[in-house]
């Protein structure tokens, strides 16, 4: 199905689409999925996704501004260097399961009890965030940067390669393993050997 400029969309399947117009101001798409699609560097510019579903698409340096997502799944997705801190803040809500997020950014949002399953998270800002009640499952988190996040109630038990600075970062009941403790001491100049 082709996407044409200012319309509302409910229940439809986009398969495999690889142009979206320039500049969607005010298209919506509700309860819609999108499957294999490639919109690399595509602009998504005043478009909302209600309850959207996007399966194995690649969305690598899409342009954000002002878009809504609420209640937006993501599944085996390529998201490289994308940037949701541009996006609408009201019912701002994403999870993501076997994606690749490496250099998003996440900064300001708010997005408590969101999931990120098996995702690659390499220097992906989330500074000045709200995690609370966020699951980082068997993420890597490498060069990722916390700061002044609220990670109250998060869950980080098994997340790799993390540095979060407990005094830079709210962590109040934030769940760790022993072994990503050692993620929590980095800043103190702490080296934690295994036995």
């Amino acid at each position: 199905m082709e996407v044409e400029e200012n319309l509302y969309y409910v229940n439809q399947v986009f398969e495999k689409v690889s142009t979206f117009p320039k500049g969607l101001i005010e298209t919506q798409f509700e309860k819609c999925t999108f499957i294999s699609c490639d919109f690399t560097e595509a602009d998504f510019s005043g478009c909302d996704f209600i309850k959207c579903t996007f399966d194995g698409c690649n969305l690598s340096m899409i342009k954000f501004g002002s878009i809504g997502f609420d209640k937006v799944q993501f599944t085996n997705c390529k998201l490289i260097g994308v940037d949701f801190s541009h996006t609408k803040d009201f019912l701002f809500g994403v999870d993501f399961t076997n994606c690749i997020l490496d250099y998003a950014a996440f900064m300001k949002k708010k997005n408590r009890k969101c999931h990120f399953i098996n995702c690659s998270l390499k220097g992906t800002d989330f500074s000045e965030a709200d995690l609370t009640s966020a699951v980082f499952e068997r993420c890597d988190l490498s060069a990722a940067v916390f700061m002044r996040s609220i990670l109250n109630n998060a869950n980080f038990t098994s997340a790799i390669n993390f540095t979060i600075d407990p005094e830079k970062n709210l962590l109040r009941k934030a769940k760790f393993s022993a072994d990503g403790l050692a993620g929590l001491l980095t800043t103190y100049g702490i080296v934690v050997e295994e036995s």
